[in-house]
């Protein structure tokens, strides 16, 4: 007979092991650099170089100041060179001096 503890106990264990998937294939995609044509980068306007982004003043920070590397989501599970996992495209890398349209100061 089962009880309710042991049913909750392996409802956690069955849960945690649905978990495990999901992390591999976060790891995977943070090798995969983001090419400008992927459909997110297009409406988000990435461009690995940000001298080619029309940018404005935003945040009290100048067009020409925000790159991916001074963004609050750039960089902060892998960091390779001047490339660096962005949180806005699903921790892939993405270009140091590029630029999106979802750029926001660091805190």
């Amino acid at each position: 007979m089962t009880t309710r503890r042991t049913f909750i106990q392996h409802l956690g264990a069955a849960g945690a092991l649905t978990l495990i998937p999901a992390l591999n294939v976060s790891v995977a995609r943070a090798a995969d650099k983001v090419p400008e044509d992927d459909p997110t980068a297009k409406a988000l306007r990435y461009v690995e170089d940000g001298t080619k982004a029309t940018r404005t003043d935003k945040m009290g920070v100048k067009g020409a100041d925000q790159v991916c590397d001074n963004c609050r989501f750039y960089g902060l599970s892998e960091q390779t060179d001047d490339w660096g996992s962005c949180q806005l495209f699903q921790n892939r890398l993405v270009a140091g001096p590029g630029w999106c349209a979802g750029w926001v100061p660091k805190a």
